[in-house]
């Protein structure tokens, strides 16, 4: 069970982080473009992942802190 708790842990955190990362990259990163444009627009009503990133990063640190801490919590 602690080893899932470590490999869950490890996904998300890596998860989060990479997509917070990925919004200072330029929207056609990597296509040619001539032009350089950092603002990305999507509609409000679609669904994205990138709008749960916080969350992923939260819970995958919360994952290894409860790893670290298994024998505290009693895993």
């Amino acid at each position: 069970m602690s080893k899932i708790l470590l490999i869950i842990g490890i996904a998300l955190a890596v998860a989060g982080a990479l997509m917070f990362i990925a919004d200072f990259l330029p929207v056609d990163f990597l296509k040619q473009s001539s032009e350089e444009s950092y603002l990305k627009i999507e509609a409000s009503k679609s669904f994205s992942l990138v709008s749960y990133r916080l969350h992923f990063l939260v819970v995958g640190i919360v994952c290894l802190v409860a790893y670290k801490f298994k024998n505290v919590i009693g895993f």
